[in-house]
């Protein structure tokens, strides 16, 4: 064996001694420029170069003397990589298995990798603006892959979803066996979920609605009822942009369209709700590269409504402007599921559901019919 070749006299042993310390130093050394240089792939953040120090010391010194300080912010839950270049709403897709996970393993979920996309503005940085500064603390980071095998990943996030005790015992014991990772690391880079947005929906609007020390008030002023609404009733519409693009010849005004609402049923429900309110309706319409010409298959006059296309950097603006309504009118399209996850109470239609991205998502005071199975009388849900 190796320790029977070592030297035994008292001279040999100090020169060994000195060897091994030497030996270990450079040891600290590369753990360190490893750990480092992993680091700042991973977080690209300024506050690695002010933990650098610390890292080294923790790096080189017996983990028994690693001291964690008993009052702290929950640990961080990183999202190690870029979100990409989709829309606000097709990047969630991306990460809800990450949102899960963080939340039962006790973390707060941040995203690396500030890039700016072809949307021009930053995914990570809308996420985690709500998020309270943290820094990912390495004295013993784990990387939530080896405990959860990507091929059980997506069974047992749906199975805690949906309350299934054998996905919840697991994650129970997973839980444990991570108690005492000071850091988590998600490397997953192929999620697409289009479901579970009931699930997620209490954290989506923490991060995104504005919080309740800002200026604005997200909320509108409540609609109250006697014979009639206390105010003019809100509607919100959204037309995807692809929707409106379709082959040469395609009579848009009767087109099933991928993620809206056709325009018949759009109007349809326009003309119920004037029916229920004498008010005027404060309509208003999403629509990116937005076509003055399709819009007008609405058939309503311009002073009628109020346009939402600004630039893509006021996006999550836009966004939240759309969720404030009392009425929603939307498809199956990712960014119409994300407006509907933020909006207040008041009710929304959504043509289709096969997709499963609306399922789950009556929360918070808020509504969902099905446009197969609407009625009139549906929209006295606005009553409650």
């Amino acid at each position: 064996m190796l320790y029977d070749a070592l030297p035994t006299s008292a001279a040999s042993k100090t020169s060994s001694l000195r060897r091994h310390k030497r030996r270990y130093a450079y040891l600290c050394v590369f753990a360190t420029l490893v750990v480092v240089g992993f680091l700042s792939f991973a977080v690209r953040t300024e506050h690695v170069q002010s933990k650098l120090a610390e890292i080294q010391l923790q790096l080189c010194t017996p983990a028994l003397t690693a001291v964690v300080p008993e009052e702290q912010t929950p640990r961080m839950y990183l999202r190690v990589g870029p979100l990409g270049g989709e829309g606000m709403g097709s990047v969630l897709q991306h990460f809800k298995q990450s949102i899960v996970l963080s939340q039962v393993l006790d973390s707060s979920l941040r995203f690396g990798w500030n890039e700016v996309w072809d949307h021009r503005y930053s995914q990570s940085e809308i996420y985690n603006a709500n998020a309270e500064s943290q820094t990912l603390n390495v004295t013993k980071a784990c990387r939530v892959q080896d405990f959860i095998p990507h091929e059980n990943r997506d069974v047992v996030v749906r199975g805690w979803c949906a309350g299934e005790d054998s996905a919840i015992a697991r994650l129970d014991e997973v839980r444990t066996r991570m108690a005492d990772c000071t850091g988590i690391m998600d490397t997953e880079v192929d999620e697409l979920t289009q479901d579970l947005n009931g699930c997620i929906m209490p954290w989506v609007r923490s991060r995104l609605i504005p919080p309740p020390s800002s200026s604005s008030s997200f909320a509108p002023p409540s609609l109250s009822f006697s014979s009639d609404p206390s105010r003019p009733i809100s509607v919100g519409i959204h037309i995807r942009w692809g929707d409106t693009a379709p082959p040469p010849g395609t009579d848009i005004s009767t087109h099933d369209l991928y993620g809206s609402m056709n325009f018949p049923d759009i109007a349809r429900v326009l003309a119920d709700l004037r029916a229920f309110s004498s008010n005027l309706l404060e309509i208003t319409i999403a629509m990116e590269e937005a076509d003055r010409a399709v819009i007008a298959l609405l058939n309503l006059e311009a002073e009628e409504y109020t346009l939402l296309d600004s630039p893509q950097t006021q996006a999550l603006d836009d966004l939240r402007v759309l969720s404030r309504s009392d009425v929603l009118l939307l498809g199956e399209s990712s960014y119409g599921v994300l407006t509907h996850l933020l909006a207040p109470p008041g009710l929304t239609i959504v043509k289709g559901g096969g997709l499963g991205k609306f399922r789950n998502t009556s929360g918070f005071g808020r509504h969902v019919v099905y446009l197969d199975d609407y009625k009139a009388e549906d929209i006295e849900l606005l009553l409650e």
